[in-house]
């Protein structure tokens, strides 16, 4: 019984054995498993490359971030006088501050602080060497992130365009089909039809 239902479904998914099958159902057939072993084997590849991908550039980044201080900046005008705008997940008031760059010059900028934020009110801020201000250095969460959204991302990429490819040659092989029982109907429809 089990050996018979195997058999069953081993011949529902190769196509073996059925009258009707044609050249253009074994084509499409063999390219569609093409196209899932394709995944099968590319995913866990694409996701570990795009995992060290991601890793590299985020190394890379974080070295670029050695040479960076973190100094005190003095805000010159309070929140409500800044531009409101949306600073990564929160809203933030850009304002005008003053700081002393690691190499002693004086330096003005826009800094995002608090919608409650003062005038006169310190807030720590990144810069390099030579005081221009820069974002917060990435941490390890961050870099974590990256690499995650870099391994889920890429085998979905991969998905979305075999998918794609699946449904380009289903969309051919269905013409295909339709040409030759329309040719085969030219013949048949004939000798079936009392019109003649």
């Amino acid at each position: 019984m089990l050996r018979q239902l195997w058999r069953r479904l081993a011949r529902t998914i190769t196509g073996i054995g059925n009258p009707l099958r044609r050249h253009v159902d074994r084509v499409e057939r063999a390219i569609m498993t093409g196209l899932v072993v394709a995944f099968l084997v590319a995913a866990p590849l694409l996701s570990i490359g795009a995992v060290q991908a991601t890793g590299a550039a985020a190394a890379q980044q974080r070295r670029s971030e050695v040479g960076w201080h973190r100094v005190t900046a003095v805000l010159a005008q309070s929140a409500a006088a800044g531009q409101i705008a949306q600073d990564g997940t929160a809203e933030a008031s850009w304002v005008t501050a003053h700081w002393t760059a690691p190499d002693g010059a004086r330096r003005t900028g826009l800094v995002a602080v608090s919608l409650r934020a003062r005038r006169g009110q310190r807030t720590t801020i990144w810069v390099t060497p030579s005081g221009q201000l820069m974002h917060p250095p990435l941490t390890r969460a961050q870099v974590f992130q990256w690499e995650v959204m870099g391994g889920v991302t890429a085998p979905i990429g991969l998905a979305v365009l075999l998918t794609v490819a699946g449904g380009v040659v289903r969309v051919l092989a269905n013409r295909r089909r339709m040409a030759g029982w329309t040719r085969d109907w030219a013949v048949t429809g004939p000798r079936w039809s009392s019109l003649r």
